[in-house]
């Protein structure tokens, strides 16, 4: 999904560049007639040359980025993610909230394929939420999809510098 997402991208792109590369005139034979001189070279342009801008300033695209992140939330650093207790294909994206209070886990589900965490036990030393990934029995058709979900994980106080206990459950 995402692939075909930045070939459309890229196609566009291209398209553009192509088309403003062919609007300017680039490569194209002098005409002759009242705006041209002797020599052949074009006449000035009469109306000024806009510019578009493509995204947002530059000082706006500094930094982290924002996509699929809600306003207000931070990823959790990976050096406070302890993901050893989680086999191959687990989700292990963490979010919090500015408050601390709330942790938010991503995952990509679809198909018959399910994500559900929980929290399990909170120490001063750190919190342990159970993820559960959970499949269709064998030989059971399911739909091609994949959806991006963000689980809410509500703390007891604040994450702080505790660390966060993935493990399966």
């Amino acid at each position: 999904m995402r692939t075909t997402v930045k070939l459309l991208g890229t196609g566009l792109l291209l398209l553009t560049v192509t088309a403003c590369a062919a609007n300017s005139g680039a490569g194209a034979p002098a005409a002759s007639g009242p705006g041209t001189s002797v020599t052949g070279s074009p006449a000035p342009p009469t109306s000024p040359t806009v510019t578009p801008t493509l995204g947002p300033p530059p000082s706006q695209t500094v930094g982290r980025p924002t996509q699929g992140i809600a306003p207000g939330d931070d990823v959790v650093a990976e050096t406070q993610i302890d993901a050893r207790g989680l086999p191959e294909g687990y989700p292990r994206s963490l979010f919090r909230s500015i408050d601390g209070r709330t942790l938010t886990l991503e995952a990509e589900e679809g198909g018959c394929r399910r994500i559900s965490a929980r929290v399990g036990d909170q120490t001063a030393q750190q919190v342990v939420v159970l993820v559960t990934v959970s499949s269709a029995p064998k030989g059971q058709m399911c739909p091609d999809y994949i959806k991006e979900i963000r689980i809410p994980l509500p703390l007891s106080e604040s994450l702080g510098t505790r660390t966060v206990v993935l493990r399966q459950g």
